[in-house]
């Protein structure tokens, strides 16, 4: 890997001012895209809201314990990485940081080119475990491009649009209700039942192209929405 880490989203919440914005300054050397936050609603909030990439998260939080973080994300997304950052030494607070989903731990005091190494590390697993493009039948994905693909031909969301399409890719063949679609795309009371259909209606509009493409997304009349498996 290089030494810059182009157009990649990251994440940090750190309570402490000071080091939040020594790590924001050194992953911009590195050509992310930081956004900030310091408290657990913040960051679970913009994990749901925004297409994040990484996760730098501290678990000494003014409003909780970072752990609950974790749990909220492993409950929707398995693959973001997760790297701890605290001054929880103990081997108690690791094992528990790493039963629950985290990727990697750092212990504050920390030399700002180990954590840099480590960041980069996390993209080089991703991208060998993950090429980031999904297909399902005449439906493409590519999220390192935040593109769709139907039949070759590339389709044009709006950004929430795009975010439920691959809400539902993550989930392929399980039925989404509309609650859990509207908490992960738009948090509590962020939109109604009427306005996801709304959303789903564009959606399905660009989608259906042909015959073998309108299969790919169902209805479940009471229940929600779902993607299908293609051949």
């Amino acid at each position: 890997m290089s030494n810059t880490i182009n157009s990649k989203n990251v994440l940090v919440c750190q309570e402490d001012k000071s080091k939040l914005t020594e790590i924001r300054n050194a992953l911009k050397a590195i050509g992310c895209n930081v956004i900030t936050c310091s408290t657990c609603r913040e960051a679970m909030d913009t994990c749901i809201k925004s297409l994040i990439d990484l996760l730098i998260l501290d678990l000494n939080l003014p409003d909780g314990n970072g752990m609950t973080v974790i749990d909220f994300i492993r409950s929707f997304n398995n693959k973001l990485p997760i790297v701890v950052v605290t001054s929880r030494s103990n081997i108690e607070s690791k094992v528990m940081a790493f039963e629950a989903g985290a990727n990697d731990y750092v212990t504050k005091p920390f030399n700002m080119l180990e954590l840099i190494a480590r960041v980069k590390n996390q993209f080089r697993y991703l991208a060998v475990e993950d090429k980031h493009v999904l297909t399902n039948g005449p439906l493409v994905i590519d999220y390192d491009a935040k593109t769709v693909f139907v039949n070759g031909v590339e389709v044009h969301f709006t950004n929430f649009e795009y975010k439920i399409v691959v809400l539902l890719a993550q989930n392929i063949d399980k039925t989404l209700s509309h609650d859990y679609i509207i908490s992960h795309i738009w948090g509590e009371n962020g939109q109604d039942p009427n306005g996801l259909r709304v959303f789903m209606a564009g959606i399905r509009k660009k989608i259906n192209k042909d015959p073998r493409s309108s299969k790919v997304l169902r209805t479940d009349v009471g229940l929600g929405y779902r993607m299908n498996s293609v051949d």
